[in-house]
């Protein structure tokens, strides 16, 4: 390669770089306007001119999950799913000592096993629990890993006999899921993000499994008190107006 072509190249990976940059920033502005479907526009666009980009890659991974909670479509939400399992596997390949990368996989893992049956969703549980506790080695206060892990608990404590069944094969033994380790994950991530909704939402539904009915209340009803912060809020609202009736019902 002659040096001047070698220049060549160096200046337009230079300029590709620089316009990938810009279309993260408009992501990460849109996001801030809750306006999720320019934020995914242009993270796509980032991600197009600058696959190598580990920030691109994993705010992509985010957005699909994202989208994926929101839509109403059910196979827009699995193939979303999919999007975002393959780009969070490939941002954790980029940079493998970051915690973004891990977090955003086990989200993105956890949602596709919400579509998934028998033991492919017990072995997706499993990758789910890993990725979240890869992430927390990571960074100690990567609240979101902390989210996961924290719903991860609750679900496998609730999984039927069969699911159970299922989990003892692939771990050997049933793993020691609970849900104080439910509560004192979500716990933690309240207390690193004490103004995201969604973790407030989930301490609440899991105070709500384990009978803490006045804990549950408290905590639903701060989450709706809350000011919107992130695009799936809303989303998450609706799951504490849900689950209220039920909690308040052992309150009188």
């Amino acid at each position: 390669m002659s040096r001047s072509l070698w220049v060549a190249l160096c200046l337009l990976g230079a300029i590709t770089g620089a316009h990938a940059d810009q279309d993260v920033a408009a992501g990460d502005a849109a996001l801030a306007k809750f306006d999720l479907g320019a934020a995914l526009k242009a993270y796509r666009t980032a991600h197009m001119q600058s696959p190598d980009s580990y920030e691109a890659t994993w705010k992509l991974a985010r957005a699909l999950a994202d989208t994926s909670t929101l839509s109403k479509d059910p196979i827009e939400q699995k193939q979303c799913c999919v999007d975002a399992e393959q780009l969070a596997r490939a941002a954790v390949k980029l940079n493998p000592a970051d915690s973004k990368g891990h977090a955003y996989l086990a989200v993105a893992v956890g949602k596709l096993a919400l579509y998934e049956g028998g033991k492919r969703k017990v072995e997706l549980a499993s990758e789910v629990q890993k990725e979240s506790e890869r992430a927390i080695k990571l960074n100690d206060k990567e609240d979101l890993a902390y989210h996961v892990l924290g719903v991860w608990n609750r679900e496998m404590v609730e999984l039927n006999w069969v699911l159970r069944k299922f989990a003892e094969l692939i771990y050997g033994k049933f793993p020691s899921a609970s849900l104080d380790d439910a509560v004192r994950n979500l716990t933690r991530a309240t207390q690193i993000a004490p103004q995201t909704v969604p973790h407030r939402v989930e301490l609440g539904i899991t105070f709500a499994s384990g009978r803490r009915w006045q804990e549950a209340n408290d905590n639903l009803e701060k989450a709706l008190a809350m000011p919107k912060a992130w695009v799936t809020d809303d989303y998450y609202w609706d799951k504490a107006r849900q689950t209220l009736p039920r909690v308040k019902s052992h309150l009188d």
